[in-house]
C-alpha cells in the first residue's frame, strides 16, 4: 500500500469521512508492506499484510482471474480509452477482473497511481501499484479518483453508489451493461459488454478581475 494513497482511503464504517491513521511496521520504497490503518472515530482497525489493506471485514470476494499476456493488454487498451487516460497523473481504481491488465496499464498510462480491489493473486503492491481487500462498500474520498473500473462482481448498488462518490469531476466509471447507471453520472457510451459514464465537471468559473473605477 502506497503510503501518499492513504490520504485518499476512508474507513468503510458508516459515519461521517475522516482520513485514516497508518502505522508501517515494515516500509519499502515508500510502500506499507506490514502494517495497519486506523480510523481515529471508530476505532475500527485494517492490517496491511503482505502490501495488501485489508478492509473487507471477514468477507472477501473471490480473486480475480490472471488471464494471458494477450488478453491483459486487451484490457489495458479498453480501460485506458474507456477512462480517457491520456493525461498523467491521478488515482485510477480497477476492481477484480480489471485488475489483471494492472502492468499493460502502467505502460500505457504515465504518471497515474493504480488501486486494486480483489485483485488477481499473482499481483504484488509495489511502484504504482497498491492492492486492497474490501466489502461492499469503497473505501475512498470523494472525488478521489480520475477512473473507476467495475467488473460483475463488483458493480453492485453500493460499490457504484459509492464509485460515483469518488470520482473527481469529468472522472469516469466502467461498469457492466446490465448495471444502472448512477444518477449523479452521465452515461458517455455502451456497447454489449460495458458502459462508461463520466462526472459533471465543476460548474464554478474562474475568477474574473474586476477592475476599480475611482
Amino acid at each position: 500500500m502506497f503510503l501518499e494513497l492513504v490520504d485518499s482511503l476512508r474507513c468503510v464504517r458508516p459515519h461521517e469521512d475522516s482520513w485514516l491513521i497508518a502505522r508501517a511496521d515494515e516500509l519499502v520504497a515508500r510502500h506499507i508492506v506490514q502494517g495497519e490503518l486506523g480510523c481515529p472515530i471508530c476505532e475500527a482497525r485494517y492490517e496491511v499484510r503482505d502490501g495488501v489493506a485489508d478492509f473487507s471485514v471477514g468477507a472477501p470476494r473471490a480473486s480475480a482471474p490472471s488471464p494471458g499476456a494477450r488478453d491483459s493488454e486487451a484490457l489495458a487498451l479498453r480501460a485506458a480509452a474507456l477512462l480517457g487516460l491520456t493525461e498523467p497523473g491521478g488515482l485510477v481504481v480497477l476492481a477484480g477482473e480489471w485488475s489483471a491488465c494492472v502492468d499493460a496499464l502502467l505502460d500505457l498510462a504515465e504518471g497515474v497511481q493504480l488501486l486494486a480491489l480483489d485483485p488477481a493473486p499473482t499481483l504484488r503492491s509495489g511502484g504504482a501499484l497498491s492492492l486492497a481487500l474490501v466489502p461492499d462498500v469503497l473505501p475512498l474520498a470523494a472525488a478521489s479518483a480520475r477512473g473507476i473500473a467495475l467488473d460483475a462482481t463488483h458493480a453492485t448498488p453500493s460499490l457504484l453508489a459509492g464509485a460515483a462518490r469518488a470520482l473527481a469531476p469529468g472522472g469516469r466509471l466502467i461498469a457492466p451493461a446490465a448495471a444502472r447507471v448512477p444518477e449523479s453520472l452521465q452515461e458517455l457510451a455502451r456497447d454489449d459488454e460495458q458502459w462508461v459514464a463520466a462526472a459533471p465537471r465543476s460548474s464554478v468559473s474562474a475568477p474574473v478581475p474586476i477592475a476599480l473605477r475611482r
